[in-house]
């Protein structure tokens, strides 16, 4: 005898997941991650820079305030606006 049985599976289909999971990726993480990125370079540069200029006797002390964090901020912005911009640029000529 065969047996027939139905499944009624609730929810989202699985390439409905999938396309999700990709644009959560592709507008969201990876702007994310390459802004973060950008924060960690411009920091560094920022630290490098005061550090060195703290060795050759440029200045008294040796100090990063909030001023130099806020700065590095902005490479957070740029990288992560560059990053989706070119995101949305590979999806339009995608379709």
């Amino acid at each position: 005898m065969q047996e027939i049985s139905a499944v009624q599976v609730k929810g989202q289909p699985e390439e409905s997941v999938k396309i999700k999971y990709r644009i959560l990726l592709a507008y969201i993480f990876y702007p994310i991650r390459a802004g973060l990125f950008g924060f960690a370079l411009f920091f560094t540069t920022i630290f490098i820079s005061k550090y060195i200029g703290y060795f050759v006797n440029n200045t008294e002390e040796f100090y990063v305030d909030m001023n130099d964090v806020i700065l590095s901020l902005l490479g957070f912005v740029l990288l992560c606006l560059i990053k989706f911009l070119e995101n949305l640029k590979t999806a339009s000529q995608k379709k």
